[in-house]
């Protein structure tokens, strides 16, 4: 699974997500239907939150999608 928030944003601009604003440390992106907010700190994103962020942009992707992409690259 995508741990790093420089992988998550890399991973969301290639399925089409634009970065909309941020403000502090914290980063809105959007799609047609679906937005979410990802904390941008250093180091690894919790696991709870890299569910909550997959939860929020599922109805523009396939369900578990997070989880399809890291099984693709390994």
């Amino acid at each position: 699974m995508v741990a790093s928030v420089a992988k998550l944003r890399q991973l969301l601009h290639r399925k089409g997500y634009s970065e909309v604003r941020q403000s502090g440390s914290h980063l809105v992106v959007r799609c047609d239907g679906c937005q979410t907010v990802i904390p941008v700190h250093s180091g690894d994103l919790p696991s709870g939150t890299l569910r909550a962020i997959e939860r929020d942009l599922e109805p523009c992707l396939v369900r578990r999608w997070l989880q399809t992409s890291a099984a693709r690259r390994t």
